[in-house]
């Protein structure tokens, strides 16, 4: 078991708060028994897991954690005070584990037959990213794409939003101008949520091959895609206010595409 709150595993741990960190080694951490379970699941793969049986709340955590060792994780125990040190916010329920990134990119990308994409340009918040890829999942979306990104993927609040559905779904990142052009080439429909839009969400066809993109939280879609979007919408607001939440808005956009296609 470890209790020192110096040891260096333990410090190493910590710094993967740090995107500049979770950048340079191609780690991140997930916290909690859901989201460690559905990593697992999602074929995640874990370096090492650490635990401390004191904040267990679930019962059966144990076996999680025998499936993360036959999976190739180390597990290693520790005490109250180094969980706490190592924990993300005010959540305890004794788990964390140390996991690869995956490699994911468009190219990897094995499209249906008629598709649903999300794609995010220049998003900023984690919470909202998280639950957007949420909503997206819930869809039944293929990917989320993450086009110049300004936030890390693997946020801890990225994850926590997405309630884990972040490993169920891939999410890429990619430039603007290449995912521009790999939504031509695959002949899918560029559906650009804008405030200005004249055309109401509900007056587009999302049946086949769609991509929803939405801008960031403060300045919304940037000229270039609304260059190049095939069609330009807007969400009817009757109140005083002149938009939504971006994750609002997805959540939205992606039902009325589950509309239209049909609940399965």
């Amino acid at each position: 078991m470890l209790t020192s709150l110096n040891n260096p595993r333990i410090k190493e741990v910590v710094k993967l708060r740090q995107a500049d960190q979770r950048r340079l080694r191609q780690d991140f951490i997930i916290e909690g028994f859901q989201e460690c379970k559905l990593a697992l699941s999602s074929n995640i793969t874990f370096k090492e897991i650490y635990f401390c049986p004191r904040f267990f709340n679930k019962g059966n955590e144990n076996e999680l954690l025998l499936e993360a060792e036959m999976k190739g994780s180390k597990l290693c125990e520790v005490n109250e005070s180094v969980f706490n040190k190592i924990a993300y916010g005010d959540r305890r329920e004794g788990l964390i584990a140390v996991a690869r990134q995956p490699k994911v990119s468009l190219d990897s990308l094995k499209l249906k037959v008629h598709p649903l994409l999300v794609a995010l340009e220049q998003i900023e918040k984690p919470g909202n990213l998280g639950a957007i890829i949420r909503s997206a999942d819930a869809a039944g979306a293929q990917a989320v794409i993450a086009a110049d990104a300004a936030c890390d993927i693997y946020n801890p609040n990225v994850l926590r939003s997405s309630v884990g559905a972040v490993f169920s779904l891939p999410v890429i990142k990619a430039s603007s101008w290449e995912l521009i052009s790999w939504l031509k080439a695959h002949r899918i429909k560029i559906v650009c949520a804008a405030l200005e839009a004249k055309l109401s969400y509900t007056a587009v066809d999302f049946r086949g091959a769609s991509a929803i993109i939405l801008g960031s939280e403060e300045k919304g879609l940037t000229r270039l895609w609304k260059k190049e979007a095939d069609f330009q919408v807007s969400i009817p607001m009757a109140g005083y206010a002149d938009s939504l939440n971006v994750s609002a808005a997805a959540a939205i956009l992606l039902f009325e595409a589950v509309r239209q296609r049909g609940v399965k």
